[in-house]
């Protein structure tokens, strides 16, 4: 079987928050149109649990009045995943026999772990334990990971959902 990495989920999720605060789309098209993208690489991702993400992680920023800085808070938990595989420990995408994004044999993922890694990268935040991301910062800036790519540089188009 080739299940999603945990962490590619959570970028996809973290990706697909800024999308839907930032677009003039809605949830259900973004979150159909992450999942085809993460299906092209993985074994069927439902759009349902990337929908379930975004709203709790939307949620949670209204509790907290993210207000503005809402976007700026899901693009520091993408370049935060991408960059680390945990404090302190820089993930490695190209490695000597393979890539981080290759598929797992076990399904890592699910919408209430990638909920709460959201949380505590907000709450380390807080504590200047984690990082924002830099200035500029773009997915589509990632090198070495193809399904990064693919998920920076996908149309989001509610047509094709019809």
């Amino acid at each position: 079987m080739s299940f999603c990495p945990k962490w590619i989920f959570e970028v996809a999720c973290a990706s697909a928050g800024m999308d839907y605060l930032g677009q003039q789309t809605d949830l259900g098209t973004v979150a159909k149109s992450y999942a085809a993208t993460l299906g092209e690489h993985y074994n069927a991702i439902s759009d349902e649990d990337i929908s379930a993400v975004v709203e709790a992680v939307v949620r949670f920023l209204d509790e907290l009045n993210a207000g503005e800085t809402a976007v700026d808070l899901l693009k520091g938990f993408a370049f935060y995943r991408v960059t680390y595989e945990m404090p302190n420990k820089p993930r490695k995408l190209r490695g000597l026999f393979g890539s981080a994004d290759e598929p797992v044999k076990t399904r890592e993922h699910s919408a209430d772990d990638a909920v709460k890694s959201f949380r505590a990268y907000v709450y380390a935040l807080r504590n200047n334990v984690a990082e924002v991301a830099p200035p500029g910062w773009r997915l589509a800036d990632v090198e070495g990971s193809e399904v990064l790519k693919a998920l920076a540089e996908q149309e989001i188009n509610p047509l094709d959902f019809l």
